[in-house]
């Protein structure tokens, strides 16, 4: 038997499809003698697509997030009605006001052309000759996977059609099989099981009838729908995804210079929260909410394994929330592999520091924990399980350890309140500092949600949203059994106060790269910097007893009367009007949050946070440059070792007790770099300039290796350079730390530039198992090379300089042209830096 698995867009050029990896997985299992492949008709339609229209990335990324307009499923409503202007007037009046002109005119060109492309996509599935062809349908992938699915039953009706995944879950499953003839069967629910039984029942010719979820059709085309299963798969039956189609494909396509490939994996299915309080507005987990997961010694041998297979370290975890028990486990397990991975995985809100900081040490650098909102009565209203003080707590903490953070504003709450909204946008400039939202949205009505199940929480009309009856011609009953969002009227806040709220977001995200706020704890003082341009003081320090106890018990939410009691057991002589008189001081200074009578103080730990942000733009991304202008002090002919403070910041660093003192500047820095970080050192200043081409190129090679090893940890550095006779080669240099200075022609204007361009980790490398992989954006386009772990000790070699004479002559000509490597007199010495931190995108 050939199945055939296909992945059509709109699905993300990013990432493979978990859902067919693991179908192709499990039928390899069953079915030994079959050939099964997997066609990522998405990352075929962008190479088709932009040799057509010059599709952008961030134009596909548009189609691939705009599922809730409908934009993206209409694209491809014309291949499905076989109609290149299947009701364009409409939909263009539908979505005027949600889609941005240019948007709407390039979906009109893709929609005109959407039917030649399923045309020749089908036409090159059909040329392999499948028995089966299985399609995985979840959000905007619908109409498009219809289209196909359409034409595959049109011109081979011998070939078995069969739809699986989200838009199968329950009641759409079964609209769908009854409203679309061409397919043969509908699996709903989890497909690992009963897809298999299908083939089987295909391959014995047996009836279908049996097999739970099935939609199938009687001999006179009837459709039928059988019970789905009542209980979930054990996490014990959860397989190993195959992505060999993806990763190869990928490489091939013109995905590979737009988008790092990501692994997704699965940890556990489900979610521990929902099976006791669903929040109000979720639709995920449709028919199993029963949280499983998997064992952390299985989970781990499988990431690593993965990682391994496919050369690949970013790592996307599919699962809905951390199960909590892996803090434990899985966690310290990842923290000790050898392996530099970028993990981002779904948390919930109300982690403590030193647990977010495990995260990081585990390589999960990005997290997505459902904050929503900061108003905890709205939050309440969700049953969230957190309030908004917790909220920024948690937004607070992750800014302390460059912990990257994904969130959304939510709004349209029924019972919610304008006021729910004014003291929180009102307090919005003081955490300008922490990660935004990526976005503010009035709530959709999922089905599956408790909103759509129960009426009584307030969206009694429920009907299908407007853009379903413009894609799918189909009548409004079976529309509503085949939607997954639903229109309503306008339940909360006014559409004045929902306009205050989209323009006080857009202001934070714009000065969020811009702005920062950090303490020092130095035990006897907490010296605070500011650079948030809502607030015009830069330095304050706190030294009286009482108010550094005040603020270091504002570390948690607390209202202001625990807060006096806890002042007066730790022996402090104070009042309530001297406690509220504190606070409203530090209210004025932007350095509390309240909400709903509980205050927490917003200023992270000193971590070089504007180092960490981006700035998103054509090109690379860039740090602000501002952000590198006017630091430095001279270097003293007295410093002989690498002097270090604990901020980056010039007027800070003026203070008494940032100053830590010197370091041993030796040859070999990468212990002494990893100590001064474990110490809380932010800024070091080199002891000397580098210069280059004169003939000490030990003492040259010192110089760059600390400044690289310091710029991978993300520390900045005060350090001069001489370039001498090769000032035509600085983007060699142009992923370090720029220096203060660059001696030599057009040193001034190479500086400048140096500065407008760089960023974190534009050139570093990652280790993986078995391989070392480089990243390179320096000469301004995406390079990812693979390193073979039989290369591991060369690269350890030279990471602090090896001498030229150890290498053939061939290989040093190999190492210099590939840029990773440059030589410095008689040693060759290694570029790129280790990549231990991630950026946040602002």
């Amino acid at each position: 038997m050939h199945i055939t698995l296909v992945n059509m867009p709109w699905a993300s050029i990013d990432f493979p499809s978990l859902a067919l990896g693991i179908l192709k997985q499990r039928v390899a299992d069953e079915f030994p003698d079959s050939r099964v492949d997997v066609v990522n008709a998405n990352l075929d339609y962008l190479d088709w697509i932009t040799a057509r229209t010059g599709l952008t990335r961030d134009e596909y990324n548009f189609c691939w997030d705009s599922y809730f307009t409908g934009y993206s499923e209409w694209i491809f409503s014309s291949a499905l009605y076989d109609d290149p202007q299947w009701r364009n007037t409409e939909f263009a009046d539908l979505v005027a006001e949600s889609v941005p002109g240019d948007m709407l005119n390039k979906g009109r060109e893709l929609h005109a052309l959407a039917p030649e492309y399923i045309e020749s996509l089908v036409t090159r599935i059909l040329n392999d000759r499948p028995d089966v062809v299985g399609f995985s349908t979840t959000f905007a992938q619908n109409s498009a996977v219809l289209a196909a699915a359409r034409l595959i039953k049109k011109t081979a009706p011998e070939v078995c059609v069969v739809l699986g995944g989200g838009n199968c879950d329950g009641p759409q499953g079964a609209a769908l099989h009854r409203g679309f003839p061409f397919i043969d069967y509908v699996n709903r629910g989890e497909g690992e099981l009963s897809f298999t039984r299908l083939l089987s029942a295909l391959r014995d010719k047996s009836s279908p009838a049996d097999i739970p979820g099935l939609c199938w059709r009687a001999a006179d085309g009837t459709s039928h729908a059988n019970a789905m299963s009542a209980a979930p798969l054990p996490a014990s039956a959860l397989v190993t995804p195959d992505y060999t189609d993806y990763f190869e494909q990928h490489a091939a396509s013109r995905a590979g210079a737009m988008a790092e490939p990501h692994l997704v994996v699965e940890s556990s299915r489900g979610c521990w929260w929902g099976q006791k309080h669903h929040c109000t507005f979720c639709g995920l987990n449709g028919s199993f909410m029963e949280f499983r997961s998997k064992s952390p010694d299985r989970f781990v041998d499988e990431l690593l394994a993965m990682t391994e297979r496919y050369q690949v370290l970013n790592v996307a975890v599919a699962d809905n929330i951390l199960d909590m028990n892996y803090l434990r486990s899985m966690v310290p397990r990842l923290a000790e592999s050898e392996c530099d991975l970028r993990i981002s995985y779904e948390i919930k809100s109300n982690m403590r520091r030193e647990q977010l900081a495990s995260l990081v040490a585990a390589g999960i650098h990005y997290v997505q924990p459902g904050i929503e909102s900061l108003s905890g009565r709205v939050l309440k209203l969700m049953d969230k399980g957190v309030t908004g003080c917790q909220n920024v707590r948690m937004m607070r903490d992750a800014e302390s350890v460059s912990l990257g953070v994904v969130w959304n504003y939510l709004f349209g709450f029924p019972d919610e309140t304008e006021e729910d909204y004014e003291s929180v946008i009102d307090q919005f400039p003081a955490i300008h500092h922490l990660a935004p939202p990526n976005g503010v949205t009035r709530i959709a009505i999922e089905r599956f949600s408790p909103y759509f199940n129960r009426p009584e929480l307030g969206f009694g009309d429920l009907r299908p949203a407007a853009h379903y009856a413009v894609i799918y011609d189909l009548p409004e009953s079976e529309l509503r059994d085949m939607a997954y969002v639903f229109d309503a009227a306008h339940q909360g806040i006014s559409s004045t106060q929902a306009e205050r709220l989209e323009k006080a977001i857009e202001i934070w995200r714009h000065e969020f790269p811009r702005g920062r706020l950090t303490q020092c704890d130095l035990t006897d003082s907490i010296v605070l910097t500011n650079t948030r341009p809502g607030f015009t003081w830069r330095t304050r320090t706190i030294e009286v007893p009482w108010e550094m106890a005040a603020f270091r018990l504002l570390d948690q939410p607390c209202t202001s009367d625990v807060l006096l009691k806890k002042l007066r057991a730790g022996d402090h002589d104070v009042t309530a009007e001297d406690v509220s008189e504190l606070l409203s001081h530090w209210r004025t200074l932007g350095l509390l949050f309240e909400d709903g009578g509980q205050t927490v103080h917003v200023v992270p730990h000193a971590a070089n946070q504007d180092l960490m942000r981006w700035v998103t733009g054509e090109g690379s991304p860039a740090l602000v440059p501002a952000l590198l202008r006017g630091e430095g002090h001279s270097i003293p002919e007295s410093a002989t070792g690498l002097r270090c403070w604990r901020e980056r910041d010039e007027e800070t660093r003026a203070k008494d007790g940032i100053y830590m003192g010197e370091e041993r500047y030796e040859d070999t820095p990468v212990h002494t770099v990893s100590d001064l970080v474990a110490r809380g050192t932010q800024h070091v200043a080199l002891p000397a300039p580098v210069i280059l081409g004169d003939g000490r190129d030990r003492e040259v090679v010192r110089g760059l290796t600390h400044v690289r090893e310091l710029t991978g940890h993300g520390l900045s550095v005060d350090w001069e350079l001489d370039l001498g006779t090769e000032t035509g080669r600085w983007r060699l240099f142009s992923h370090l730390y720029p220096p203060r200075s660059v001696a030599g022609p057009d040193g001034d204007a190479i500086l400048d530039q140096w500065r407008a361009t760089f960023h974190m980790n534009k050139c570093g490398y990652r280790r993986g198992t078995g391989f070392v992989e480089i990243s390179d954006l320096r000469h301004g386009k995406q390079r990812r090379v693979i390193m073979r772990k039989a290369n591991k000790a060369k690269l350890e070699s030279l990471l602090n300089g090896a001498p030229a004479a150890a290498f053939r002559r061939q290989e040093i000509a190999a190492f210099t042209k590939s840029g990773l490597v440059h030589q410095v007199g008689s040693l060759l010495w290694w570029l790129p830096s280790r990549i231990t931190r991630w950026p946040v995108v602002g």
